[in-house]
């Protein structure tokens, strides 16, 4: 009898090791700790309906700033405020997360490729940034960063462990193709992901264009090589069905030593 129970109990425990593992960026749960701001999806030169970008980099801007309150300058923008001061600071055009975030640290802003694919806004004349500039060196947060045929499943799922498991977190740029056959790129940020036996089965993103302050759950497919985000069954992103991941870049928790 006592054998048959410690073998029932080691037969548990490797079910249970074989299971799905959710893994959060640091202070975050299904509940509490990630940040979703949201567009008001107003078009034109004061608008904000291609700043999804600027909204991906606040989220994170904002979620690192909460972990690391003894490190945040007196009079830098918090919470709520940062997306409002990125929304401020840039025209309304596509852009690039990364840069913004190198932007609010230390005021480096570079605007690539005008009118490409990766264009960045143009930055306002009154706008700020550079908010750590005073307290010494800019923290070195940016890392895993990854674009185009680098993002490949393999690369993908061995950055996304490797941040998850340290409390990181990470925005993605995900394409889409529409009818006319243009290419869409949409920036999201990712609060934590499941992980099977070293493989990734579905990611906890946020969306800024959902128009609701919202953790959604959605499953991972590997195709031929790349990992999509499968919307098929999501009563919110059914009608976008397979969306590819291209372009991932990690936040570090803490910053590098």
């Amino acid at each position: 009898m006592h054998r048959f129970c410690v073998l029932l109990l080691w037969f548990l425990l490797v079910c249970s090791s074989l299971g799905a593992t959710t893994l959060w960026s640091a202070g975050v749960t299904a509940e509490t700790g990630w940040f979703d701001f949201n567009k008001t999806h107003e078009k034109g030169e004061q608008g904000d309906d291609l700043l999804c970008w600027a909204v991906a980099a606040s989220n994170m801007v904002a979620w690192w700033q909460q972990q690391n309150p003894g490190m945040v300058p007196q009079g830098t923008p918090q919470g709520d405020a940062v997306w409002k001061a990125f929304r401020t600071s840039f025209g309304n055009e596509g852009g690039d997360p990364d840069q913004g975030i190198r932007w609010w640290f230390d005021g480096q802003y570079v605007r690539q490729n005008p009118g490409g694919d990766m264009h960045c806004a143009a930055k306002r004349e009154d706008a700020q940034g550079g908010y750590y500039c005073e307290t010494g060196p800019a923290p070195e947060l940016l890392l895993y960063n990854g674009r185009g045929a680098e993002v490949t499943a393999e690369s993908f799922t061995a950055a996304l462990l490797r941040g998850f498991r340290r409390g990181d977190a990470f925005w993605v740029g995900v394409s889409l193709r529409k009818p006319d056959g243009r290419r869409f790129m949409h920036s999201i940020n990712l609060w934590g992901i499941e992980e099977e036996q070293e493989r990734i089965t579905a990611v906890y993103m946020c969306d800024s264009d959902d128009r609701q302050e919202t953790l959604h759950r959605i499953p991972v497919v590997e195709v031929e090589g790349m990992l999509y985000l499968d919307c098929t069954g999501h009563a919110l992103y059914g009608r976008l069905g397979r969306v590819v991941i291209d372009t991932y870049t990690g936040l570090r928790h803490t910053p590098a030593e």
